[in-house]
């Protein structure tokens, strides 16, 4: 099937009425995002069993009539792995699409490949192997080749057939309403696709060999990094390379011309910029011990860390079972957490572990409170 390119508004209306009685739809997204903080939406593409669309942002206002359709709660969005397109899409319309068949999750509860990517996913299901050579493309540039818009449209002609053939297999073994369950996961309508304030050390490739002092500093440079790559749109390693952050964390320079002479003049901060790096590395170091942030690992001891290989060998085992990845009904960090709930005073304010919760706590959830008992 060869995909339409829509790039006017009447193109776009004409698309909405063909779709105006479709209650499933396959969506996927274009986009770039290797130099800036924001990503940039390239293309929409849309698919039924009659239609496969492309719809370029960049040639017209589409986010009027995108809104429509995929915000329309009554048309369920068929995605491969949607946590990058909904994000795309959140900057861009302003809301997350809701109602999502994730193909990815469906494929998860059935086999053993807990996060296989579309092509293999493609090529395993449906037997057709998808060209890759668009993979690394520049989705920004115009105009678009017809090999790039075969590519795009393949992504969601195929995506809709995977559809069928998974729910199919999902209502065969009764495994329909742990889909439900885990779709239902997926839209969280807080969600503003930041890091956490208190997290974005995290970010910070080699800080982990620090310790917590020293973290509490690459957190306030991180913070006031944060702050800026959204200002500037730019990629926070074009604001300040990670090794950077971690030097300054560890040197602590005193004054500008400190900070000038450890950054170079490859960044070109202003003045103004430079004195607020300053003031965070100053604040960093002013963190109270009991506030700066934690980088270290829950440690079981002896005795809990045999239970955790019980458990882990219940998990493996009904996995297999299953015909199902271990690591989509309990992984190791979800099986530390349930032990060291058992242990800790404050059991009650804990996030109660999703292995105790919904189909996994009928599959395998209960087996492994026997454990923790005994």
């Amino acid at each position: 099937m060869i995909p339409e390119l829509i790039e006017s508004s009447s193109d776009m209306d004409a698309l909405l009425e063909r779709l105006n009685d479709v209650t499933l739809i396959a969506v996927d997204t274009e986009f770039f995002r290797e130099t800036t903080y924001y990503p940039q939406l390239a293309l929409v593409q849309i698919a039924t069993d009659s239609i496969v669309a492309c719809v370029d942002p960049l040639a017209f206002d589409a986010k009027p009539a995108l809104k429509k359709l995929l915000l329309d709660r009554s048309i369920r969005k068929i995605f491969h792995s949607c946590s990058q397109d909904m994000e795309v899409l959140y900057y861009y319309l302003g809301e997350t699409p809701t109602t999502i068949y994730d193909t990815q999750i469906a494929n998860a509860l059935l086999t053993e490949h807990h996060q296989i990517g579309y092509a293999s996913l493609v090529e395993n299901e449906l037997g057709t192997l998808l060209d890759k050579s668009q993979t690394r493309t520049n989705w920004l540039q115009r105009p678009l080749t017809q090999k790039q818009i075969q590519y795009a449209g393949d992504d969601v002609l195929y995506l809709y057939q995977l559809q069928h053939v998974l729910d199919k297999k999902l209502l065969q073994l009764g495994r329909k309403t742990w889909f439900e369950e885990e779709s239902s996961k997926l839209i969280n309508e807080k969600n503003t696709y930041q890091v956490a304030n208190e997290n974005l050390w995290k970010r910070v490739k080699g800080s982990s060999r620090l310790n917590r002092n020293k973290l509490a500093i690459v957190q306030s440079i991180a913070l006031w990094r944060e702050n800026l790559a959204q200002k500037k749109d730019r990629t926070r390693r074009r604001i300040l390379a990670d090794d950077i952050v971690v030097d300054l964390a560890f040197t602590q320079p005193e004054n500008i011309q400190a900070i000038e002479k450890c950054i170079g003049n490859k960044y070109g901060f202003s003045q103004q910029e430079k004195q607020q790096l300053l003031e965070a590395i100053e604040a960093g170091s002013q963190t109270p011990d009991e506030q700066c942030p934690d980088n270290r690992f829950n440690i079981l001891d002896g005795e809990q860390k045999q239970t955790l290989k019980n458990l882990q060998q219940s998990v493996n085992k009904k996995a297999e079972e299953l015909g199902i990845s271990a690591a989509i009904l309990s992984s190791k960090k979800e099986l530390e957490k349930l032990i060291l709930s058992q242990t800790q005073a404050e059991t009650s304010t804990l996030c109660e572990p999703d292995v105790m919760q919904g189909w996994r706590l009928q599959c395998i959830g209960q087996q492994l409170q026997e454990i923790l008992s005994n």
